[in-house]
């Protein structure tokens, strides 16, 4: 299994932010079986790397490797979207 490599993009500690954040490190955990590497990226701290990658709407989450790059916008609660966003199988969970 390659390795994932993560950036989630996040406003604080906003309602989304933080459900974007347990969300990617349960499926970090679980599915992925720590074989993936999160890098969360606050915009209010760091707003010039938001706008160097190009985004537009938080949450966001890029997927860097394995490639092709893909991204998912928006609300990150759904798992099965997250995982279907990612390229990883369901485990019905």
């Amino acid at each position: 299994m390659n390795k994932y490599v993560l950036q989630l993009f996040i406003n604080g500690n906003s309602l989304t932010s933080m459900e974007a954040v347990e969300m990617l490190q349960a499926i970090c955990k679980e599915n992925l079986k720590g074989n993936c590497e999160l890098e969360i990226v606050d915009i209010q701290v760091e707003p010039q790397r938001a706008e160097e990658a190009g985004i537009l709407a938080i949450p966001t989450l890029v997927r860097k490797w394995p490639l092709p790059e893909t991204r998912i916008i928006g609300a990150l609660s759904v798992k099965t979207r997250v995982l279907t966003g990612l390229g990883i199988a369901s485990d019905k969970s």
